[in-house]
């Protein structure tokens, strides 16, 4: 069971994701584009062709749930052989901050008889730019799967060699053990999976539940303004202009129609001056300390939340709305070898060690976001008092993952217009 006591900062790896705003999104990748290599779209599972779509910034067809593409393995970026011995270390970690538990940690040390030395950033363009550097020499890294085409393309993740990797197909789940993002999984492994929904205070708004309205995803415009000043929506390009194309009746989250996008950020802009509206991703913070009451948000956050509360605040005071039927934003993030790791042997064996159904939950205690494991469902997660029970919505299960509107690479048409549309929205 969570000790509610315990200091728990791991929320800031969402906190930081994505914190230069606009400027996260031109990640440039040195040597992209003298990168040689093609991908072979795949068709989805059922056969049936799927819209033929645009290019993502590294020069590749985009990778979406209905078109999987195997990312390209180079000549002279292969995988490792098998059958080597683990090196010595210490194994380099680059990580986001406070996102893996200390325990895991120790766990691997213990096992395999090295030490772990973390490094963290707080951007991709601050990690990719510090790996390409050659500063320090990473051996594992954990990037998020919209930038993976280009980390492949530019050669800065290393092809994984899955036989060190057993867990993966023993313990994963099969969507995510052949993702579409990397179908194969020759890149990544998958980390860590949430949803981006809504979070509110029960005590403060008592009578407040988004499936009251014909439309959940309106109630930040119509709770809003009867509550000014205490409504916050994530500092999150992506996140809050989907907020608004749902509001809007638009599912395409990753939508490069100019229209759905500017009628997007006019929502926005209209729900900041009728509701005093606060941008920021520490909304786990502003909810404990009751600062906001009704609150854009991320999964795993709010799962955290009582963490931060003021002694004497019950864990029902807080409360969580995703749809049960997954047509709702959802993501998941990955871990990684970086090419030219002094320790690739132990790389790939730490990769297999996160995706340990014993290690997972420890790792959930900690960091509150859940992995996509077999073992970990979100009755097993309950069973073993990890969450507050009313905050079960905050947990998925495949069936809904399988369905959710992923958060995917935009097209290079549609980064621009989703940029101009967060700046003017910002500029309000």
């Amino acid at each position: 069971m969570i000790d509610p006591g315990l200091p728990h900062p791991r929320s800031t790896r969402r906190s930081f994701l994505r914190s230069a705003g606009a400027a996260a999104a031109g990640l440039s990748v040195p040597g992209l584009l003298a990168a040689c290599g093609t991908t072979q779209p795949l068709p989805p599972p059922g056969g049936a062709a799927g819209p033929t779509r645009g290019e993502g910034p590294g020069g590749l067809q985009l990778a979406r749930p209905d078109q999987p593409v195997v990312l390209p393995i180079y000549a002279d970026n292969k995988p490792i052989a098998s059958g080597l011995k683990p090196e010595k270390g210490p194994l380099q970690l680059y990580n986001w901050q406070e996102y893996i538990a200390p325990d895991v940690i120790k766990s691997f040390e213990k096992r395999y008889g090295v030490k772990v030395q973390i490094s963290t950033f707080s951007t991709m363009d601050e990690a990719v730019a510090k790996i390409q550097s050659g500063a320090v020499q990473f051996d594992a890294f954990v990037p998020e799967l919209v930038y993976l085409e280009r980390l492949a393309v530019g050669k800065v993740l290393a092809p994984l060699n899955l036989d060190y990797i057993p867990n993966l197909e023993r313990n994963a789940w099969p969507t995510l053990v052949n993702p579409w993002y990397d179908f194969g999984s020759r890149y990544t492994v998958p980390y860590t999976i949430y949803t981006t929904g809504i979070g509110w205070r029960t005590d403060k708004l008592p009578n407040f539940a988004p499936t009251k309205y014909a439309n959940p995803w309106d109630a930040l415009w119509l709770q809003g303004p009867k509550i000014s000043g205490l409504v916050g929506m994530l500092d999150d390009q992506h996140d809050a202009l989907s907020m608004a194309l749902l509001r809007n009746g638009v599912s395409d989250v990753n939508t490069d129609n100019a229209a759905q996008i500017a009628t997007a950020q006019r929502s926005i802009q209209q729900l900041v001056k009728s509701a005093n509206l606060k941008f920021d991703t520490n909304e786990y913070q502003h909810l404990a300390d009751g600062s906001l009451w009704l609150h854009q948000a991320w999964s795993g956050d709010v799962a955290a939340t009582p963490l931060y509360a003021p002694k004497g605040t019950k864990a029902s005071a807080f409360a969580y709305w995703w749809p049960a039927n997954g047509h709702g934003p959802i993501n998941n993030d990955t871990m990684a070898v970086v090419r030219g790791a002094k320790n690739p042997v132990l790389a790939h064996l730490f990769l297999d060690h996160v995706l340990d159904v014993e290690t997972a939950f420890a790792n959930y205690g900690y960091i509150l976001y859940q992995q996509p494991l077999n073992a970990m469902t979100p009755q097993a997660v309950l069973k073993r008092e990890l969450v507050a029970p009313n905050l079960a919505s905050t947990l998925i299960a495949e069936r809904q993952f399988n369905v959710g509107y992923v958060q995917g690479p935009l097209s290079t048409r549609g980064n621009t217009l989703w940029e101009n549309a967060w700046a003017a929205v910002k500029s309000t």
